[in-house]
């Protein structure tokens, strides 16, 4: 059974030494400020021959600067795209900005951020979702 490559892939991304947790429960989760549509989590479309780790991690890289290692993936939430578990080095750090132009903002959300484009309700699912696996791997 061979199945179809994602379109787009989206990085849920935590720090290690850190609780993955539903969201306002203890945990943060890494959101960018895109200029049109809002804080959302870094991803975007793969490239022409680029798996989908690739290109999860080089839009978690060109977004927001930070380096990741992928965990595992979320691949029935969204229709074309899968959401990969991505966990980064602790940092003090809870906001900075990056040259790329499709980000305003880079900042750690332990609550979901003010959304525009997208719901609250997508976050929630998402965090539940890999807090639950996480607890599952204990």
């Amino acid at each position: 059974m061979t199945s179809e490559l994602p379109i787009f892939t989206l990085a849920w991304v935590t720090c290690e030494e850190e609780q993955t947790t539903p969201m306002g429960s203890g945990g943060r989760v890494l959101f960018v400020n895109h200029p049109e549509r809002g804080w959302e989590i870094p991803g975007g479309h793969l490239e022409e021959g680029e798996l989908p780790e690739e290109a999860l991690l080089r839009e978690l890289r060109e977004e927001t600067g930070v380096i990741g290692r992928f965990v595992s993936w979320n691949k029935t939430y969204y229709p074309k795209g899968w959401v990969g578990h991505v966990v980064v080095p602790k940092t003090t750090e809870e906001s900075w900005t990056v040259t790329d132009e499709k980000v305003t903002e880079v900042k750690w959300w332990s609550m979901t951020p003010p959304l525009i484009q997208w719901t609250p309700e997508e976050f929630e699912d998402l965090a539940g979702y890999f807090a639950r696996e996480e607890s599952n791997e204990c």
